[in-house]
């Protein structure tokens, strides 16, 4: 017999009564009922207004045992032991997840519990009708002479003698072993395992024992586990308590899975803003400078958009039956790749392949080339830096400035503002620049350009006015005017224009032949060659001093010899630098001397023009029409052709 089925067992042998018992005679001598006899129970809250109680239907056969056992208040299932538990709330959270479980199989045990109560009450009234019948049949009774029983003699006879040799001892009220009714029937202490819905817990529920009923052991506790296929997590000093304590009609947890460790999904982490905030730049002073906020997200190829975490695998857990739980199945990172970017080649970032700028739009990061300022570039927008195109819609206001390393069209005008382009400017409107205005290109395109410098390899425009330009290869002057009025206008090969000066006679300067990079490069390079030759003489002298310290103390020197060895390292390196160095200067000076391609084209040359070409200059004192000047290479002077 399993042992949370324990019920009734007989004391006396588990013998019966053999003859039924009417229900007349029982009627007329079965005792008054009377309660159960059982062992005094320890005191179990009563209804606790709490959330680890829960409440038992009245008409659950636990909520009648409850009142058989004179349990206080309402029927309640409370795990008691809750506290010993290092689970915190989880075996309340379980139970809650699967009270009615739970409550079904407390009212099969329940319902046994009374079967087995109800069978030994029957049983008792049986054996108490039985007993008191008997002792009523060997008891005198009254006699027609009115005698009573205790005063009445008569001896007996031989065949009364022989016949119930029991008759004596019944007369004297004494009953043989032989015809002595069975020992009463007990009803065991039971006690059930229950599993919750989820596998995660098990509790011990104990029943008390009725009359002399035995009590369970911790090995029955063992056997209760092993029979609900209870294996892991068991919580031996919890099961041990609460065969000690007796602790009834309470849910003691004695055995915790353990919850599987869920795992992590796969992330991003953004080097870039999703949602940009144009920034203010702070100067010095304490004071906003509204004209340095930044208006976009510019950033260079090969930089790295987000990093891509790969996702955490959990660990599984236990039930307590010892079924594994898989953790959930974690996910990749969802890579939020748009157009103009790709994942690096271990997959752990997403780059940019292009340089431009960097917007977020439909979950996804894109990258453009293409800047597009529909406004005008003022305080609504700040500098722009942009790698890149950028194409504006209006002006370029004063203080301003446009850095791209693209190509860069204007449609407006540029004030006295900066604009500088890695590939080619196109002003539309032309430049006012109030003598402010810095325009860099490759080629440079304007309306017109007036009070402003310009840096270019090549410059087309209407007019240019009071402006310093600088070409490395040609300046044209084309147009309705195609005028070149006052200012400074250098160029290495070609200038070509409509007029030069004004009638006024206002000074215009004129240069041929000069470029401007390969000047800054020759100087640049004599300074390096003079750095170098200085460099070279003090280690020169140096060595040569530790040379002669070695030779005047004739002993080995370890540190002069090393510093020796270092600065004849350093001379040949320094030899071969200056050797390439020295290369590259006869380069740059054979392209200044190539003059020959020098040549001015212009309608009408007003006096008040200096000409230069190469080292020779020629101050125009008349008006010179269809005007085309060279460099004559034999004379080294400028000739009118």
């Amino acid at each position: 017999m399993k042992f949370f089925e324990f019920g009734a067992h007989d004391k006396g042998g588990g013998e019966q009564p053999s003859e039924p018992i009417a229900p007349e005679s029982l009627e007329q001598t079965a005792p008054e009922p009377e309660q159960i006899p059982i062992e005094p129970l320890k005191q179990v809250e009563s209804a606790p207004e709490k959330a680890d109680a829960f409440a038992v239907p009245m008409g659950n056969p636990l909520a009648k045992v409850w009142d058989k056992c004179g349990q206080p208040g309402m029927p309640t299932l409370n795990p008691r032991l809750q506290a010993q538990s290092s689970e915190g709330d989880f075996p309340s959270k379980t139970l809650e997840a699967s009270f009615y479980k739970v409550l079904r199989d407390l009212a099969a045990l329940s319902q046994r519990w009374l079967d087995m109560e109800s069978s030994a009450a029957q049983f008792r009234a049986k054996l108490e009708a039985k007993m008191t019948a008997t002792l009523g049949a060997a008891a005198p009774t009254g006699t027609a002479d009115g005698l009573t029983p205790d005063k009445r003699v008569s001896a007996p006879s031989e065949s009364d003698s022989t016949s119930e040799p029991g008759a004596e001892n019944a007369a004297r009220g004494e009953v043989s072993a032989e015809s002595a009714p069975p020992a009463p029937l007990d009803v065991d202490e039971m006690g059930q395992v229950l599993v919750s819905g989820d596998g995660m817990t098990a509790w011990l529920f104990l029943l008390p024992p009725s009359g002399n009923g035995k009590h369970l052991t911790v090995e029955d506790g063992q056997a209760l586990l092993r029979s609900a296929h209870v294996t892991s997590g068991v919580n031996q000093s919890a099961l041990l308590a609460a065969f000690t304590n007796r602790t009834y009609f309470c849910l003691c947890p004695i055995a915790l899975g353990t919850p599987p460790t869920e795992g992590q999904d796969g992330w991003t982490e953004d080097h870039f803003l999703r949602n940009f905030v144009r920034k203010i730049g702070d100067v010095d002073s304490g004071t906003v400078d509204y004209r340095a906020q930044s208006n976009v997200q510019a950033i260079a190829k090969d930089a790295v958009i987000c990093d891509i975490r790969l996702p955490v695998e959990g660990t599984a857990g236990l039930r307590v039956d010892g079924v594994a739980i898989p953790p959930k199945p974690v996910k990749s990172a969802e890579v939020p790749a748009g157009s103009n970017t790709a994942l690096s080649e271990d997959k752990t970032a997403l780059l940019a392949t292009i340089d431009g700028v960097l917007e977020f739009r439909g979950g996804v990061f894109n990258v453009n080339n293409l800047l597009n300022i529909t406004s005008d570039v003022d305080y609504s927008t700040g500098n722009i830096d942009f790698r890149g195109d950028v194409t504006i819609r209006g002006d370029v206001r004063e203080q301003f400035s446009v850095k791209a390393t693209g190509n860069i069209t204007i449609n407006g005008l540029v004030e006295a503002a900066t604009v500088e382009a890695g590939g080619d400017v196109i002003i539309s409107n032309g430049v006012s620049g109030n003598n402010q205005a810095v325009i860099r290109g490759t080629h440079v395109r304007a309306k017109h350009l007036e009070s402003c410098t310009v840096y270019a390899e090549s410059l087309e425009s209407d007019y240019i006015l009071t402006s310093c330009i600088f070409c490395s290869d040609s300046i044209q002057a084309i147009g309705s005017r195609g005028a070149i009025i006052g200012g400074q206008v250098v160029a290495a090969n070609h200038i070509k224009a409509s007029c030069i000066g004004s009638q006024s006679g206002r000074f215009t300067e004129i240069t041929l032949g000069v470029q401007p990079k390969i000047r800054e490069d020759l100087l640049s390079i004599q300074k390096e060659l003079v750095s170098i030759r200085k460099k070279a003489a003090e280690l020169t002298k140096r060595s040569a001093y530790l040379k002669r310290r070695l030779e005047a103390q004739d002993r080995p020197d370890a540190r002069s010899s090393a510093e020796i060895q270092s600065a004849e390292e350093q001379l040949v390196q320094m030899a071969e630098h200056g050797k390439s160095l020295l290369t590259r200067q006869a380069e740059l000076v054979n392209e200044l001397n190539k003059l020959h391609n020098c040549r001015l084209e212009c309608g009408t040359v007003y006096p008040g023009v200096k000409l230069t070409i190469g080292n020779a200059s020629r101050n125009i004192e008349t008006v010179i029409n269809h005007c085309v000047a060279v460099f004559d290479t034999e004379e080294q002077d400028i000739k009118f052709v």
